[in-house]
């Protein structure tokens, strides 16, 4: 991680600046006050600003260096760290084999075969819990399942610190929290672990829904493809889901990485239909 230098007329001053141009909250960051400020005489003559070094904290990587993964649904430990059974993401890594899947939103229809998450519920919860005490952030973790899935709810003053940009130390959070708790699982028998904080999940596919059909009208009233701006996988996923009903457009992904978006089709019998009236 690199290391900024900045100043103000106080180290907090400094530090505000820093916050503000590497667009992170405090907590997040690794500082060293290099110099402190002095007043000088009468507060004008001899006034030396603080000066400070700062970079943002490598959150993922103290977090692998520290935790440990849960006991198995059948009760077996292991002593192995997080570093080992769950790589450091990045955006590839994010985006991961969800890519591979995502050619179409009939193809998502095909849903994988999941374990019960009740075994998993209370370690789930330790983990994140663990995780969130060495970062470290004043919250607790309420942890229950729905539709199959376990959902961990991050509660407290310093939870609105964990969604990030556009969501995303959320959503590392979560990818290491699937790793974990997912390692003893075979293929196909996957518990999904859903990590949220003042409801921005559901916000956000709101937001996304929104999008999706704003794209699908504009396909349809236009005759031609829509293209989104790009965006991680896991949201291009609810896309497709939501368009997957829908029987006058298609959605399909194009682009590599962070640059990978959605394209909404037409679909040839609503441009036959449309273009005979």
């Amino acid at each position: 991680m690199t290391w900024y230098e900045f100043t103000g007329r106080s180290v907090k001053e400094a530090i505000a600046k820093a916050c503000e141009e590497l667009n992170a909250e405090e907590p997040l960051l690794d500082i060293e006050v290099l110099e402190e400020s002095t007043r000088g005489f009468l507060g004008i003559v001899g006034h030396r600003d603080a000066r400070v070094r700062v970079r943002k904290r490598d959150i993922l990587r103290e977090v692998t260096e520290t935790a440990e993964p849960p006991e198995s649904a059948e009760g077996a430990g292991s002593e192995a760290r997080l570093r080992e059974s769950a790589p450091r993401p990045d955006v590839d890594a994010l985006e991961g084999s969800a890519d591979e899947r995502e050619e179409s939103g009939e193809a998502l229809k095909a849903v994988e075969s999941r374990v019960d998450p009740s075994p998993f519920v209370e370690g789930a919860r330790e983990i994140l819990q663990g995780m969130l005490d060495r970062i470290p952030v004043a919250a607790q973790v309420e942890a229950t399942t729905a539709n199959g899935a376990v959902y961990l709810d991050i509660k407290g003053d310093g939870s609105g610190l964990l969604i990030g940009k556009k969501g995303q130390t959320l959503d590392a959070l979560q990818f290491l929290v699937n790793k974990i708790v997912n390692k003893a699982n075979p293929p196909g028998s996957k518990v999904e672990v859903v990590v949220d904080t003042e409801n921005y999940r559901a916000r956000k596919q709101e937001n996304l829904r929104e999008t999706a059909l704003r794209s699908s009208e504009k396909a349809k009233r236009s005759l031609k493809p829509v293209s989104l701006t790009p965006m991680p996988a896991h949201e291009r996923r609810i896309i497709h889901l939501i368009l997957a009903d829908d029987r006058e457009v298609y959605t399909k992904s194009y682009g590599e990485g962070a640059l990978r978006r959605i394209i909404v089709y037409p679909r040839r019998g609503t441009i036959n239909k449309r273009r005979r009236r």
